[in-house]
Parts: structure tokens; C-alpha cells; sequence
């Protein structure tokens, strides 16, 4: 549930880097959509304040690393502002940091040794190729991540975000039978109802910023047309 917040941070760095204003509204919106997160996920767990430590740093973290990576993509000056160009500076520092966290603490090798996912040649190629499939998807996700990021921002990645969480908890309804209480189905209801308010809202801004829009004017002589604004006509 902890890491149902990530939205929220990632709507705090926005502000701090100035890609959003704060307003309210926005507030409000992301708000609703977290506490309907977290309802759909509440279940009864166990409270461990490392774990609790650790998922709320991930989730601070994780707001921050989006707001510097729409710093990247929206600057031009920065001279990364492609998403390929992006991924191919960030992707050897994450691997050889997954790597080193992996080496050091999960000992896969050994894994390997006693997997039944790796005791047969033919199990063998069937996880690799399972493994590569899940990279490409992964891949072209964080593509599609990233070209969202530098065409929008990081608000509407989280709010995509949460769509993606109820598309698979839906899926785990429908495929794994998994059972939903009613607490859960109203989070479900709310978090549906907040990216239906969030689009509106940004509906209304786009319409907001473009109410404005040029007006070629003819004059009764042939002149060359003039161009004006709607806030010079209303002057």
C-alpha cells in the first residue's frame, strides 16, 4: 500500500521543478486516486518498519527519478532529449547497478544450480526465451514510458500508471480467480473515477491554454491580412 504513494511524490517533485502548478484541483484528483490504490490492494499484512522504511524511500525515490528523467527529455540543451538517447546512457549504469545488488545479495548462480527452470537443456531455452520475450516487452514499455514523459509529464505517467494496476488486477480477477471484497471493489470504483477526473481536467486546461487562438482579420482594403488574438479582440 506504501507504494500506492508514488503518485503523490511524483506530483510534489512536479511542483518543485516547476513542470506543474500547483492547483488544487490536481491535488484533490491524485489524491482520490491513490486512496482508491490503496483500497483495492488493502489486505491484512504484517507491519515491518525496515520493509515500511524501504518501500517509502523507493516510492520518494521513484517520484524524483521521473521528474529528473522529464528534465532530460524536455531540455534540448541537455542533448538527450530523445527517448533511445535517453536509454542508452541510463541503461549501463542501471544494469551494472541491478547486477551488483543481484551478485551481491540474491546469488544467482546458485539459483541456477538448483532451479528447475535450468535443469534440462530444454528448460533451459524455454526460460531464456521467456526472459528475452518479458525484456522486449519490458523495453518497448519503457520506450513508450519515456515518449509519454516527453510529450506530457510525469502527472500523466503516474495516472497511467494506475491504469496499468487495474488492467492487472482486473486480469487476476478474470484469469487467476482471484477474489475481490467489497472494500476493494470500491477502491477499484474510486480509482476509475479519479482518471476519469484527471483526463476532464486536463481537457479543460488544454481548452483553457488554447481559448486563444490566431484570427486572421480582413481588412476591407487589400492590405496583407492581419493577425490578432482573441485577447486582442476582446480589447
Amino acid at each position: 500500500m506504501v507504494k500506492s504513494s508514488t503518485p503523490i511524490w511524483v506530483l510534489i517533485f512536479s511542483f518543485l521543478f516547476g513542470f506543474e502548478k500547483p492547483r488544487f484541483l490536481l491535488i484533490v484528483i491524485i489524491v482520490i486516486m491513490v486512496t482508491g490504490v490503496v483500497l483495492t490492494v488493502e489486505g491484512e499484512t504484517k507491519f515491518d518498519g525496515i520493509g515500511f522504511s524501504l518501500v517509502l524511500t523507493a516510492s520518494i525515490i521513484s517520484g524524483l527519478r521521473w521528474s529528473m528523467t522529464q528534465l532530460l527529455l524536455q531540455h534540448e540543451q541537455l542533448g538527450i532529449d530523445n527517448p533511445i538517447a535517453t536509454l542508452y546512457y541510463l541503461s549501463p549504469v542501471m544494469f551494472i547497478t541491478m547486477l551488483t545488488l543481484s551478485l551481491t545479495f540474491e546469488s544467482p548462480f546458485e539459483q541456477f544450480q538448483h532451479s528447475k527452470h535450468f535443469d534440462t537443456l530444454s528448460h533451459v531455452i524455454e526460460s531464456l526465451g521467456l526472459m528475452s520475450i518479458g525484456g522486449l516487452l519490458a523495453f518497448a514499455m519503457t520506450l513508450a514510458e519515456l515518449s509519454l514523459i516527453k510529450n506530457t509529464n510525469t502527472v500523466t505517467l503516474s495516472v497511467a500508471g494506475i491504469s496499468k494496476e487495474i488492467v492487472i488486477i482486473t486480469l487476476s480477477v478474470i484469469i487467476y480467480g482471484d477474489v475481490l471484497t467489497h472494500k476493494n471493489l470500491l477502491g477499484l470504483f474510486v480509482s476509475i473515477i479519479g482518471i476519469i477526473a484527471y483526463n476532464y481536467y486536463k481537457l479543460s486546461k488544454n481548452q483553457e491554454n488554447n481559448q486563444y487562438q490566431m484570427i486572421p482579420l480582413h481588412s476591407n482594403t487589400h492590405s496583407t491580412p492581419s493577425v490578432m488574438t482573441g485577447r486582442n479582440l476582446e480589447d
